[in-house]
């Protein structure tokens, strides 16, 4: 069980390096290569949810440093699975999409990087591995939405996208020195524990240490999943090649719900957040849904649906329904990716 949660962020991260060593092979045994890795990642990731399944134990994979772990808990083993998932199908689309586009390798390697950060983040096991994952997710897919470096629009959004991430991480580093400070541990199993234990821990300044690192990491979060007022950099992002429209809408804007239920423990005893958290997803669902209905372009409509989805799952946070969060955040991966590489054929009838 530790060699497959290991492999799950390694094996794509390998297949990237193999088609960097390959950017100058023809472009069909790179699809092969690249799709290859993926399927063997998804069969990966449906062997931990099914040994977990049979023998339910969280898993902590330590390499013996300070940090440097992976986690293994119902909330990984199921978003492992469907990140693995709708990676794979994203790569098969790609192999004949971006068949007559300049950097074919780069992209597939590109796909194959976001596809391991985002399995990092997902099996994280302490704080600066959670912390390195959620940061190389925004620098990969800048690299991603600016692929093609003709189109000024692309590379213009894609900073936007860029910046605003940056915004976000700036919280979620201080919600971790904050954890760190109070409970002396970067491991997030044990860290857990610890403030299931004493969670009424004051802060430096005097305030309460839950309320705080929950509004943190909750800002955080907005930035990531495009919630009001740091949603204007969702729609624009449909300047990105389609196949990467599919993978940020169905899995890297999930990374805000994710990470709310990851700290789930911390919002439980945060409850004027959770108000905070509800409030600001109805008020984004509701915009979300209204522009949405607004478009005459097929993608910005389903840029500004994604925003509405993203509200209703925060909504569902913000009233402690963090089980149904996920469900709603793996069910709205599935169709929603669907429905971006569908958008063709559409558009086409």
């Amino acid at each position: 069980m530790d060699k497959l949660t290991v492999l799950l962020p390694a094996v794509p991260l390998l297949s990237a390096v193999i088609i960097a060593l390959l950017a100058d092979a023809p472009r069909q045994r790179v699809a092969r290569v690249s799709i290859g890795f993926s399927t063997l990642t998804l069969l990966l990731a449906a062997a931990a949810l099914a040994l977990y399944l049979y023998d339910p134990r969280t898993l902590l994979v330590s390499f013996g440093t300070a940090w440097g772990s992976l986690y293994l808990d119902p909330l990984s083993a199921i978003m492992a699975f469907a990140v693995a998932g709708i990676s794979l199908v994203v790569h098969v689309y790609s192999a004949r999409y971006m068949a007559e586009e300049a950097g074919y390798a780069r992209f597939f390697m590109l796909l194959d990087l976001m596809a391991s950060a985002i399995l990092l983040m997902v099996t994280a096991g302490d704080l600066i591995m959670l912390l390195v994952a959620w940061h190389l997710i925004g620098v990969v897919l800048y690299f991603l939405l600016g692929h093609d470096t003709q189109r000024v629009a692309a590379q213009r959004y894609a900073f936007w996208t860029f910046f605003t991430y940056r915004l976000g991480d700036l919280p979620l580093i201080l919600a971790a020195v904050l954890l760190y400070q109070a409970y002396d541990t970067l491991s997030l199993p044990l860290l857990f524990e610890r403030i299931a234990a004493a969670p009424e821990v004051p802060t430096a300044f005097g305030l309460p240490l839950m309320t705080t690192v929950a509004l943190l990491i909750a800002l955080s979060a907005f930035a990531r999943s495009a919630q009001f007022p740091l949603h204007t950099w969702l729609p624009y992002t449909m300047e990105g090649p389609t196949p990467v429209s599919a993978l940020m809408h169905a899995g890297i804007v999930n990374a805000g719900g994710f990470i709310l239920n990851r700290f789930a423990p911390v919002f439980v005893h945060a409850g004027e957040v959770l108000h905070l958290v509800f409030a600001v997803g109805l008020i984004t669902a509701i915009l979300g849904s209204v522009l949405m209905l607004t478009q005459n372009d097929i993608k910005k409509a389903l840029g500004y649906s994604t925003m509405g989805q993203m509200g209703f799952m925060f909504v569902e946070c913000g009233v402690g329904a963090f089980s149904l969060a996920i469900y709603h955040l793996i069910a709205h991966g599935l169709f929603k990716g669907t429905l971006f590489l569908s958008a063709g054929s559409i558009i086409g009838d």
